[in-house]
């Protein structure tokens, strides 16, 4: 779909359907082709294993940072996140637990404290968002796993000690992502 037929069904003018199509290019989740307009990224298996790898890298640092530089009001925030994790997946709220999901690791990287992790963070988030959709649907496990996951993880920061950090988040990322390539496997994704 092209950025007039966007701006006609929205009515809205066609400057800011051409920049919200400019940044969701920019962060991978759509493809634009001159003549043919904007589709939406279906993520194949390549790139799951490619956001996988890429992520550990920047989890492994982003938590061994923080561990060293988390002050009390950081991990009170992590708490709080866990704590909203716990109430929300009594409800099966999935989708509310991938927005606490992301946010967690969205503090982690801003506790960590490092400009340039938390611009490479930023340029992936929407992409992980995506695939932690994606996961949620085809894991039945998401919502049984991510709030004991990231309580240890919290509990990890709490104890700065910036080795276990390092990791316990490459476990973490490692494991999520498996599971998903497991089930890409599983449905025939290429």
């Amino acid at each position: 779909m092209g950025e007039v037929e966007i701006s006609q069904r929205l009515r809205v003018s066609r400057g800011p359907v051409r920049e919200a199509l400019v940044r969701l290019e920019q962060e991978g989740l759509v493809s634009s082709e001159l003549h043919r307009g904007a589709t939406v990224v279906d993520f194949a298996r390549a790139d799951i294993a490619q956001l996988a790898t890429l992520r550990v890298a920047l989890e492994e640092l982003a938590m061994s940072e923080a561990a060293r530089n988390a002050t009390d009001a950081d991990l009170a925030k992590l708490d709080d996140v866990v704590e909203r994790m716990r109430s929300v997946r009594t409800t099966d709220a999935e989708i509310s637990l991938v927005r606490l999901d992301v946010e967690f690791h969205d503090l982690v990287y801003q506790t960590a404290r490092h400009d340039r992790l938390y611009a490479a963070w930023a340029t992936i988030r929407s992409q992980v968002t995506l695939s932690l959709l994606r996961r949620r649907v085809l894991n039945q496990d998401y919502a049984a796993l991510v709030v004991d996951e990231h309580a240890a993880l919290a509990s990890t920061l709490a104890s700065r000690d910036a080795a276990q950090a390092r990791s316990e988040a490459t476990v973490h990322v490692q494991g999520a992502y498996t599971r998903l390539l497991a089930a890409y496997d599983g449905k025939g994704f290429k």
